[in-house]
């Protein structure tokens, strides 16, 4: 039926397929507002969540959003499928590092750490982690991506603070002695 209606038209392809890109689709005011509110939270390497009825933009605002992020300074870790529980998401995070994933949960969660923090103090590269159909995450899911965030220098004051991901390599090793940045 498809290749009728392309026949008929004098379509090569599908002219409304999900694999356009960003770029050649309508801007409108709330597509705009959304691309600026995720970019900022890019910038500010901060939690956002964009809601909205279905079909709305919200995927295709988030894909020009990573469309527009420079390869050489992020990241993007796309889980388009959040049912994947607690260690899915911290073995897809570690996979995309191309890593082997830990068999122990609790060595698996100090090697997500590492390598979300490798990634960015070693590579200078800042990890984007994106979980499309977020509504679907258990509260398991929203604390771990939670408590991945908190890997930061500084606290909300300014004040210099310890990583808890620094904190557990301590705590497994403790004859390493990890030192946040800004230390």
């Amino acid at each position: 039926m498809i290749e009728k209606l392309q026949a008929h038209y004098g379509f090569e392809r599908m002219p409304f397929g999900r694999n356009l890109s960003p770029g050649m689709l309508h801007r409108h005011d709330s597509h705009n507002q959304a691309v600026a509110r995720i970019s900022w939270c890019i910038s500010e390497r901060s939690i956002g969540v964009v809601t909205g009825e279905v079909g709305a933009g919200k995927t295709v605002s988030v894909r020009t959003c990573l469309d527009a992020l420079d390869p050489s300074k992020y990241t993007v870790i796309y889980l388009p499928n959040p049912m994947i529980g607690v260690r899915g998401i911290h073995e897809e995070i570690v996979n995309s590092f191309g890593q082997t994933p830990a068999h122990l949960g609790s060595r698996l969660t100090v090697q997500t750490g590492k390598a979300l923090m490798s990634e960015r103090e070693e590579r200078g590269r800042t990890p984007v982690l994106v979980l499309d159909e977020a509504h679907l995450l258990s509260y398991e899911q929203l604390e771990t991506v939670r408590m991945l965030t908190l890997c930061r220098d500084r606290d909300y004051a300014g004040g210099c603070m310890r990583c808890p991901a620094l904190q557990a390599i301590h705590d497994q090793q403790p004859g390493i002695i990890p030192v946040c940045p800004g230390e």
